[in-house]
């Protein structure tokens, strides 16, 4: 089974850059696990999806929570935030973006989103204290799923 971990957001927009940050805190993974920095696609993030059995996003997320809380996501839920994940800053978002993958047939048959409630999301570089104390627990989430069920 190939991973993919996707990382989405602009570090240069506070807690935005959770994404990135997680993804550099990992250990060393197997090697059908790859790592990417997404940056802040738009639409084309389902191409980034292809070719994956299972994709875990890592994103900053307004879920109306104090900042740092995490929740694990499928698709479905994210379609439903109000707002919507804020790690892709676009006009298209990452709920469009899976919601145009999955009327193309395009998405991987496992997607999991990591989301992380930020403070703030500005134009200042850095993660708040807050958001950065929950680096390695959502790590170790990662990891939790990356482990075989069984």
């Amino acid at each position: 089974m190939t991973t993919l971990i996707l990382a989405l957001g602009n570090p240069l927009r506070g807690d935005d850059g959770i994404g990135a940050a997680v993804l550099e805190a990992l250990p060393n993974l197997p090697p059908d696990v790859t790592l990417l920095d997404g940056g802040t696609p738009g639409l084309d993030l389902v191409l980034r999806l292809q070719g994956h059995d299972r994709v875990i996003i890592l994103d900053a997320a307004d879920m109306g929570e104090p900042p740092g809380v995490w929740r694990c996501l499928t698709p479905e839920s994210v379609r439903g935030l109000d707002p919507q994940l804020r790690g892709n800053l676009h006009a298209a978002g990452l709920a469009e973006a899976l919601t145009l993958g999955e009327a193309l047939g395009l998405l991987p048959p496992e997607i999991l989103i990591l989301g992380i409630q930020p403070a703030a999301i500005d134009w200042s570089p850095g993660l708040s204290p807050e958001v950065a104390r929950v680096i390695p627990e959502v790590c170790e989430a990662v990891l939790r799923l990356l482990r075989p069920t069984g």
